[in-house]
């Protein structure tokens, strides 16, 4: 007697795995779970639901993602109508005062309004322009040592205005490979977060071609913040959006990084001193 099941049985099990696999498109979780006795078909069945299963985490996957954006979208409708409604308010207050005081403060915070929706204006072109594979960035030895002292030099009435003097050390350093203008642009950035969202002095830490810049932060921060998503377009720690900021810092400095053939990294340090890191890491320039 053959070993092998009779040849329409066989027709049969595959017909229902060809079936199974022309329906996966339209039902996301389809399986197999086919009981052959030829073991042949059994394995195909097998193999047939380690695909589906794969094509199922793809689709959780790119549902989360656009859940994600959707929630991102709003998140900016508000940053960017909230900022357009102040200033419009002040104007209007500037043309009705009669006081040409007072409608100078009013014009003054209309203006900061602005300001502030041109810093996240910013922040979307420059990721949209980093993000693009198309864009190339030219590239040039830089020091890395003086982006990063010019860059706190620029900060030091901000620190100095919460009190907090930057524990800076550089050690041995080597050129890197860089673009000026995106290089400082990412150092500024990850100074601005420290300003935004540190609950102390930040340190600072230049050695061979890499930047860390870690500051401490308040422990209810700590245990929120997710650090695999933190340099996500948008993402912001937290879920109030009254820390400030735009949610775009570390995701520009990111992506202008890996344009520059550099990584980012981030982490996050729970416990009795709570912190938050940033390292960059830029390619050595050429000899």
């Amino acid at each position: 007697m053959s070993a092998f099941p009779p040849h329409g049985a066989r027709s049969r099990d595959l017909a229902r795995l060809a079936e199974l696999l022309d329906c996966a498109p339209a039902n996301p979780a389809p399986r197999a779970r086919l009981e052959s006795s030829d073991p042949a078909v059994a394995e195909l069945a097998r193999a047939v639901d380690r695909h589906l299963d794969a094509d199922l985490e793809r689709d959780l996957q790119r549902r989360a993602a656009d859940e994600r954006f959707r929630e991102q979208l709003a998140a900016l409708s508000h940053d960017i109508r909230t900022p357009l409604a102040g200033a419009q308010g002040y104007l209007q207050l500037a043309r009705r005062a009669t006081d040409p005081e007072r409608a100078a403060r009013y014009l003054e915070r209309a203006e900061e309004r602005l300001a502030a929706m041109r810093v996240l204006v910013d922040d979307l072109f420059t990721y949209a322009r980093a993000a693009d594979p198309s864009w190339e960035l030219e590239l040039e030895p830089c020091d890395l040592a003086q982006a990063t002292t010019d860059a706190l030099a620029a900060r030091y009435e901000a620190f100095a205005a919460r009190g907090w003097e930057p524990d800076v050390r550089i050690g041995k350093t080597a050129p890197v490979l860089a673009a000026p203008d995106a290089l400082a642009r990412v150092i500024a950035n990850l100074l601005e977060n420290a300003l935004t969202h540190g609950a102390g002095a930040p340190s600072v830490r230049v050695e061979g071609t890499a930047l860390t810049v870690e500051n401490p932060v308040a422990p209810e921060d700590a245990a929120r913040l997710d650090s695999t998503r933190l340099t996500e377009r948008f993402y912001q720690g937290d879920p109030s959006r009254s820390g400030g900021g735009t949610g775009l810092g570390l995701a520009v400095a990111r992506a202008l990084m890996e344009s520059m053939g550099g990584a980012l990294t981030v982490g996050v340090t729970a416990g009795d001193a709570p912190s938050f890191s940033v390292c960059l890491e830029l390619r050595p320039a050429p000899a």
